[in-house]
C-alpha cells in the first residue's frame, strides 16, 4: 500500500484522472444495473397479477360463471383461474374501506359483481382469452393488462440494450485512460524497471505494483460511486415510495429465496450491489494496468 501511495504522490494528476474515469464508469454501471433490475422486478410483479379480469353483471348466476371458467380451463391456454363471488367481493370491499363506516353502510353484496381472474400460460394467449370473455353473455367488463406488460417488456429491453452500449463505450474509454496513465508511470520508472530486469526480476514482480494500484483505484472508485449513488437514491426515496404506491417486495431477478429485493432495496441487495461494484472496479483496474504493463514491460 505504501508503494501505491508513493506512486499517487509522484503522479497526482494522472492518478486523479484514473480515479475520475473509474468513478464515472462504475457509477453509470451501478445506475443501469439498478434500473434494469428494478424494471425486471416490476415486470415480474405484473406478470404475477391477474392478466385478464372479467366482471360479470350482478344478475348472472354462479353456475353460468362456472361454465365459463370450465371452458377456459379446457382450452389449455390458462395457468390459473380464480373465482371471486359477490360475497368475496364484499369482504374485499370491507377490508379496503374498514376505516370508513359510511362507505360500508352504502354497499351490499347485491351491487358488487362476481369476477374471474385469469392467468395465461403464454403472454400471446391473453388476447384470445380476452376476446373470448368479451363475447360471453353476462360479461359487464373485461380488464386486459397485456398492454402494461408489453410496454414494460419493451422498456426493459430497450434500457438493457442502451445500458450495455453506454457502459461498454465508457468501459472502453476507462481502459484506454488507465493504460495511458499507467504507461506514463512506467516511463517515470523506466530506469528502475531496467535495473530490476538486469537483476533477474520476473515480469510479474515488476507488474505487481501497477496491478496493486489498479486494484486500489478500483476499490476506492467503486466505494465512492456506491456512496454517491445511494446518497442520491435515499434523497429521492420518499418521492419514489409515494410513486410506487402499493407495489412492494420486488425481488432481484426472481431471487426472493435469497432475500434479495430491489424494491424497497434491503440490506442484502445493497450489500450485493456494493460487492459487485467494487469487484467490477477492481477488474477494470487490473485489466487496464495489465494491458499497459504487457505492452511496455517485456
Amino acid at each position: 500500500m505504501s508503494d501505491v501511495m508513493k506512486s499517487i504522490r509522484r503522479t497526482p494528476y494522472q492518478s486523479f484522472a484514473s480515479f475520475l474515469i473509474l468513478l464515472f464508469t462504475l457509477f453509470m454501471a451501478l445506475f443501469f444495473f439498478s434500473i434494469t433490475s428494478y424494471l425486471n422486478g416490476v415486470l415480474s410483479y405484473f406478470e404475477t397479477k391477474p392478466q385478464v379480469t372479467a366482471y360479470f353483471q350482478t344478475n348472472v348466476k354462479e353456475g353460468d360463471i362456472m361454465n365459463v371458467k370450465k371452458e377456459l380451463e379446457s382450452s389449455g391456454k390458462t395457468k390459473d383461474i380464480r373465482y371471486t363471488s359477490k360475497n368475496d367481493a364484499l369482504k374485499i370491499y370491507h377490508d379496503l374501506n374498514k376505516n370508513n363506516p359510511l362507505l360500508l353502510e352504502m354497499v351490499s353484496s347485491d351491487i358488487l359483481p362476481a369476477s374471474l381472474e385469469v392467468f395465461a400460460k403464454q403472454p400471446e394467449q391473453l388476447s384470445s382469452i380476452a376476446n373470448y370473455l368479451k363475447k360471453q353473455p353476462g360479461i359487464d367488463e373485461v380488464v386486459y393488462q397485456q398492454n402494461v406488460v408489453d410496454n414494460l417488456l419493451k422498456l426493459t429491453t430497450t434500457i438493457r440494450r442502451v445500458s450495455l452500449l453506454v457502459v461498454g463505450v465508457i468501459l472502453f474509454i476507462a481502459i484506454i485512460v488507465l493504460m495511458t496513465t499507467t504507461a506514463f508511470k512506467i516511463a517515470l520508472k523506466k530506469d528502475e524497471i531496467e535495473l530490476l530486469q538486469l537483476l533477474g526480476a520476473s515480469n510479474f514482480y515488476i507488474r505487481k505494483p501497477f496491478l496493486t494500484e489498479g486494484i486500489f483505484f478500483g476499490w476506492i472508485s467503486g466505494s465512492t460511486a456506491f456512496l454517491i449513488f445511494y446518497a442520491i437514491f435515499f434523497y429521492f426515496y420518499p418521492f419514489l415510495k409515494s410513486y410506487m404506491g402499493t407495489i412492494t417486495d420486488i425481488p432481484l431477478f426472481g431471487l426472493a429465496q435469497y432475500n434479495l429485493y430491489v424494491w424497497p432495496p434491503n440490506a442484502p441487495f445493497i450489500l450485493l450491489t456494493y460487492i459487485l461494484t467494487v469487484l467490477f472496479g477492481m477488474l477494470i483496474g487490473i485489466i487496464g494496468n495489465y494491458l499497459a504493463t504487457s505492452k511496455y514491460i517485456k
